[in-house]
């Protein structure tokens, strides 16, 4: 198939080429929960941590720290994004169409996702469950299932700049390492940029959960530094307090960007619309100074 037959094909047509047979999803689906549920041991009293931010931001740092606060790290990861790889197509996928990655491969591993959920619920085993935060009444309907769980939110408060920098150096990162790359669009990242306001409010509201918390980046992934706890209402809620360490972060962002994403553009491939759209978007991010001044 030649290179320009492959980017002719819409999102509909990519989806159907991939997507697996009943039986063969079904079976990829019990591998996983047996892969993830191994070594893991239920509990009387579960915990679930749910872990809400746009990529970009660090969530991966947020569940390595939840991770390390489990004993012997009894607790099962919930990662739609971590299920993915389990396609047996993937590196097909993504090198093809990187544009389409996501959503081709979400046909599948959102289905298994739900399946891994619902076993380590009805098993009674702590969970660490990470998402964007855009799907609210998802959301709602999880947290409703957990009635014998300690409920646990955080989010991640990073401005935009810094998580679409992040985006681009993890994509430049796949293509250096593995030959391709995994990039979100603009469109998908202020979605989940935009929307996690609005989550971060309604589930402050729900009684179900027992506490919210709101972090910024630290010095380490895995050590971000808390800046809002609905015990210690350090801002008036969590919504405002994503709003306001957005804010604080765009400094650090700007420091970054010139002193060292600036230098590091001319080595990146480029070779996707997508991914030039997102370095524009940096560029005039970084020129609006005085939208984050304080």
């Amino acid at each position: 198939m030649d290179k320009i037959s492959i980017q002719d094909k819409t999102l509909e047509e990519v989806c159907q080429e991939y997507k697996l047979g009943e039986e063969e999803n079904r079976q990829i689906s019990r591998t996983i929960n047996e892969i993830m549920l191994e070594g893991k041991t239920p509990v009387q009293h579960p915990v679930a941590v749910i872990d809400i931010a746009p990529p970009g931001s660090g969530k991966t740092g947020l569940n390595g720290m939840g991770f390390n606060q489990f004993p012997n790290n009894n607790v099962v990861i919930v990662n739609s994004d971590e299920l993915k790889p389990f396609h047996p197509r993937i590196n097909e996928i993504a090198k093809l169409y990187p544009q389409y990655y996501t959503k081709v491969t979400n046909q599948e591993s959102n289905a298994w996702t739900d399946n891994l959920f619902d076993s380590a619920v009805t098993g009674s085993y702590n969970i660490i469950f990470e998402g964007t935060g855009r799907n609210i009444k998802l959301l709602q309907k999880m947290i409703r299932q957990m009635s014998k769980y300690k409920i646990v939110i955080r989010a991640m408060a990073v401005n935009e700049l810094n998580c679409l920098m992040s985006i681009i150096e993890r994509y430049e990162g796949q293509i250096i390492g593995k030959g391709w790359g995994r990039l979100v669009t603009l469109d998908h990242f202020y979605k989940a940029y935009t929307e996690i306001l609005e989550t971060i409010g309604q589930l402050e509201k729900m009684a179900e959960v027992d506490l919210i918390e709101v972090y910024t980046r630290g010095q380490e992934p895995t050590k971000p530094i808390r800046i809002y706890s609905n015990e210690s209402k350090e801002f008036l809620n969590a919504r405002l307090a994503i709003i306001n360490g957005r804010q604080l972060d765009f400094n650090h962002a700007k420091r970054y960007y010139e002193e060292t994403f600036r230098k590091e553009i001319h080595t990146f491939s480029k070779d996707l619309l997508e991914e030039q759209e997102i370095l524009n978007k940096i560029d005039s991010l970084h020129k609006v100074k005085e939208e984050y001044e304080l």
